[in-house]
C-alpha cells in the first residue's frame, strides 16, 4: 500500500468524524441537557447543583408544567425569599407594559400603525434624516422604530433627583452605556434594534392617551385584574410585603434605584405574581383577548429570517415547529438578572428572579429551553464544548487505531 493511500485511510475517516461532530454540535443532537430526566423535580435538582458552583445572593425559581406550578426552588445567603418576595425584574417590565398598551389598542384608543407623534404633546421625536411619522406603536413595541438610544437605564440612587419623562427622553441622566438620547437613527421598520427609550415613549403614550399616571393605569388596568397583588411599577410601599435584598457581585447589599423609565425597567414582582402573568398568555385573562395574545406573540421583527421579537415578548423558539417559547429577560444594575419564559404549545414555563449574579437567571432559562424543547442557545453549546471535544478526541484515536490495524493487515 502506498504512503498516500495510508495517509488517506487515516485522515479521511477523521475528517468525516470531525464533520459529524461539528454538525451534531451545531444542530444540537450531540449536546447533553442539564438533566437526563424529564421531570420538574430533576430540573430543580440540576439547578440546585448549578447554583453550588456560583455566587448568587438570592434566587427564586418556579417551573410551570401543563399550565400549573410544578416545581420551585429558593436560595438566599441572608434574608429568606419565597414565592411572594418582590424582586426588581428590570426589562421584564417591558413585556408586562405591552399588556397595558395592547389593552388600549383593543379599546380603540390607540392605533398600532398610527404615528406616535399624533398622540404626544409633552414631548416630540427630535427631527432626523428619516421620516419620524413611520415611528408607530407597533414598531416601538417590537424594537423596530429606528431608535438608536442604546438604553440600558441605570436608574437613580436614593437621594438623587429623578427626571421627568420628557427630560429623560431628551437626554437620560441615568444612561451609563450611551448618550441616552431618544432619536431616530435608521429607517423605521427596516430592522430590529433594542431600544429602552422606545418603551419610555410608550409610557408617555399611555399617560397622554388615558390622562392617568402610568403607575395608576398599569395597577388598575393590568396588575390587579391579573391578580398580581404583590406587583408595582416603582419602589414598593407596602410594608407587609417582603422585598428581596439587592446583592452586588461583590457580596454587598445596595438600596434599590428609582426610575423615570418605569415601563422599561421598574417593575417589582414575585414569582407567584409573574406566574399569573405567564399563565395569562395561555389562558383567558381579564386584560387582553386570546386574539390579541396571538398577535403579540407572532414575529414582528426578524434576525436572519428568524422571528426575534413580537409586540412585547422576545421569541425564543428559533423557528422550531414543535414549540413557541416567548418571554423576556432582565439584567443590569450590579447585579439583577431575571428570566420569564412560557411555551405556548406545551404550556410549560420557567421564572427565575435573582440578584448578585449578572446572568444566572438567563443561563438557567436557556438550559431549561434545551431541557424542555431541545433548543440550544449559546449557554448550552458553551457548556457542552468539553464533552463534544472529548467525543472528537476519543473517536479520532479510535479511528487511528483501527486504521493502523487495517494497514498492517494489508501489508
Amino acid at each position: 500500500m502506498s504512503t498516500i493511500k495510508k495517509i488517506a485511510l487515516v485522515t479521511l475517516p477523521i475528517l468525516l468524524w470531525s464533520a459529524f461532530i461539528g454538525y451534531g454540535f451545531i444542530d444540537g443532537f450531540l449536546l447533553r441537557s442539564i438533566s437526563s430526566k424529564s421531570t420538574p423535580e430533576a430540573f430543580v435538582r440540576a439547578a440546585e447543583e448549578h447554583l453550588k458552583g456560583e455566587y448568587v445572593g438570592n434566587f427564586a425559581m418556579i417551573l410551570i408544567e401543563n399550565g400549573e406550578i410544578a416545581g420551585e426552588h429558593f436560595h438566599t445567603i441572608d434574608q429568606p425569599v419565597d414565592q411572594n418576595t418582590m424582586f426588581p425584574v428590570a426589562s421584564i417590565s417591558k413585556w408586562v407594559t405591552s399588556f397595558g398598551v395592547m389593552k388600549l389598542v383593543e379599546k380603540g384608543k390607540l392605533d398600532l400603525d398610527k404615528p406616535i407623534d399624533d398622540y404626544l404633546s409633552r414631548w416630540k421625536l427630535p427631527e432626523s434624516e428619516f421620516d419620524n411619522r413611520k415611528v408607530t406603536t407597533r414598531r416601538l413595541l417590537s424594537h423596530s422604530a429606528g431608535l438608536v438610544d442604546g438604553l440600558g437605564y441605570g436608574g437613580f440612587k436614593p437621594g438623587e433627583k429623578v427626571q421627568t419623562i420628557a427630560a429623560s427622553l431628551t437626554k437620560a441622566a441615568d444612561a451609563p452605556y450611551s448618550d441616552g438620547v431618544a432619536k431616530v437613527g435608521y429607517e423605521p421598520g427596516s430592522q430590529y434594534m433594542y431600544s429602552g427609550a422606545g418603551y419610555t415613549i410608550l409610557q408617555l403614550l399611555i399617560e397622554e392617551v388615558t390622562g392617568r399616571s402610568f403607575q395608576n393605569y398599569m395597577q388598575e388596568e393590568v396588575l390587579i385584574p391579573l391578580g398580581m397583588q404583590n406587583s408595582v411599577f416603582g419602589l414598593p410601599e407596602k410594608r407587609e410585603v417582603e422585598t428581596a435584598q439587592i446583592f452586588t457581585t461583590e457580596g454587598t447589599i445596595r438600596q434599590p434605584n428609582r426610575f423615570t423609565a418605569l415601563a422599561a425597567a421598574a417593575l417589582f414582582t414575585s414569582t407567584a405574581d409573574l406566574s399569573k402573568f405567564l399563565l395569562a398568555n395561555i389562558t383567558e385573562n381579564a386584560v387582553v383577548s386570546e386574539e390579541t395574545i396571538a398577535t403579540m406573540t407572532s414575529a414582528q421583527t426578524f434576525i436572519n429570517k428568524i422571528g426575534y421579537y413580537g409586540l412585547g415578548p422576545s421569541l425564543y423558539s428559533q423557528n422550531d415547529k414543535n414549540s413557541n417559547i416567548v418571554g423576556h429577560d432582565g439584567s443590569g444594575n450590579n447585579a439583577i438578572n431575571t428570566a420569564a419564559r412560557i411555551d405556548l404549545v406545551s404550556k410549560s414555563g420557567i421564572i427565575i428572579l435573582e440578584t448578585g449574579h449578572y446572568n444566572m437567571a438567563s443561563s438557567l432559562a436557556d438550559e431549561w429551553m434545551f431541557w424542555k424543547a431541545g433548543i440550544a442557545d449559546y449557554v448550552v453549546m458553551q457548556r457542552n464544548i468539553p464533552f463534544v471535544l472529548s467525543l472528537l478526541g476519543m473517536g479520532s484515536v479510535l479511528i487511528v487505531i483501527i486504521s493502523i490495524v487495517m494497514i498492517r493487515r494489508k501489508t
